[in-house]
């Protein structure tokens, strides 16, 4: 039997959590700050300027990322921790995907990824930030798309990554977890001060309703 097997890599959607610099002094000043961060202790230290933002409706559909739109991507994936990630590292990462499977739109499993599955790989890096730099990047994270086209149809595999910036103590938070998770399962960056995939940290763990609105668009409202 003839097969034809094509295998397109569409590349790596990387996006990156970041906060302000000033806000990293003091948590680098005052450790205790970083357990405070899922008590959204970056939204109170910006002070007036981040008061005057007006948080978007939670039911604002959180937009995915531009490399799963139109992919038909299974909701089940395969994680593991890379050898450097240390245990507060692993400890945030298992918290986001006790987050993510409670929606009941994917399902996360521990363990090796059998070929042709989906797979996410839970990491760390080390990036630090010059001191004229405006803000802070506490994580990055994203999918990386393999479609497979054959006879029998075509087959879109997501082998992801999700990363927290070990320089820096803040990165070891629910919150950037959750966000880093978030891109790694398709969810682009979101305006809405209520999701947990607003560009800048604001301490947030909780999916709002327009981040699971965000998962049911990319894997639908039930699994596959």
């Amino acid at each position: 039997m003839l097969v034809l097997v094509v295998a397109v890599v569409l590349g790596y959607q990387n996006r990156a959590t970041l906060v302000p610099q000033a806000t990293a002094k003091v948590n680098q000043l005052r450790t205790e700050l970083v357990t405070a961060l899922d008590g959204n202790w970056v939204n109170r230290l910006m002070g007036q300027e981040r008061d005057m933002a007006k948080p978007s409706s939670s039911t604002t559909t959180t937009p995915m990322e531009p490399i799963v739109e139109g992919m038909r991507l299974s909701p089940t994936y395969y994680y593991h921790y890379s050898a450097t990630l240390p245990a507060a590292g692993r400890r945030v990462f298992a918290d986001a995907v006790s987050r993510y499977n409670a929606t009941g739109i994917v399902h996360l499993v521990q363990g090796t990824a059998p070929a042709g599955k989906n797979s996410i790989t839970f990491s760390v890096y080390h990036k630090r930030m010059a001191q004229n730099s405006a803000e802070i990047e506490l994580g990055h994270g994203g999918p990386s798309i393999t479609q497979r086209v054959s006879l029998a149809g075509t087959h879109d595999q997501n082998n992801a990554n999700a990363s927290l910036n070990a320089d820096y103590g803040g990165a070891f938070s629910d919150a950037v977890a959750t966000h880093e998770l978030g891109h790694a399962l398709g969810l682009d960056h979101s305006q809405s001060l209520l999701s947990v995939m607003y560009p800048i940290s604001q301490g947030r763990s909780q999916l709002s309703a327009g981040d699971i609105a965000g998962l049911k668009a990319i894997y639908g409202s039930t699994n596959k």
